[in-house]
């Protein structure tokens, strides 16, 4: 098993607000604090992907969790999300078509479109499943460096950046 052991250390601003239990002194400007801005998406991004740019950045710059140095990671994600929209749309239909078609009952059109039998007679399942299960792993993964999943959100700092030509 790879990764991190044990969760990951609070956010210094965090503290603050729980009331800074330790008393320990606390650098508030510790760490990157890029500015928050929504980066342009990239051009090849599909129709649903470019679908789910438009959706998430706002959320994520209110929260000042993105910049510019999050397009391509924010790419990924939103690349991998349309792609799965697309795979479970077209599974969806496979199924619609064995009920309408072979007139089956739909929890029999779901077993079928998602084993395929092999020539030896065995069930295996079918690329599209896989497929399917692979973007959701990757999606998942992806969320994860957004904080956008509730076992992320306390795992993410969202950036305290100052306009460095502001004047006090």
């Amino acid at each position: 098993m790879t990764g991190t052991r044990g969760p990951l250390p609070k956010p210094n601003a965090l503290k603050l607000l729980e009331g800074n239990a330790g008393k320990r002194p606390l650098d508030l400007s510790a760490g990157i604090n890029p500015r928050v801005e929504i980066p342009s998406p990239p051009a090849h991004l599909s129709k649903d992907a470019k679908k789910e740019w438009k959706r998430i950045t706002p959320f994520l710059e209110e929260l000042g969790l993105i910049s510019g140095l999050d397009r391509s990671a924010l790419a990924l994600y939103c690349q991998a999300q349309g792609r799965l929209s697309e795979l479970e749309t077209a599974f969806n239909a496979q199924v619609a078509r064995l009920v309408q078609d072979k007139g089956i009952d739909y929890p029999t059109a779901v077993y079928e479109a998602s084993h395929a039998v092999t020539p030896s007679g065995y069930a295996q399942q079918s690329v599209i499943v896989q497929l399917i299960k692979s973007h959701r792993d990757q999606v998942n993964r992806l969320l994860m460096h957004f904080g956008l999943s509730p076992a992320a959100r306390g795992r993410v700092q969202a950036s305290n950046y100052v306009d460095p030509t502001l004047t006090l």
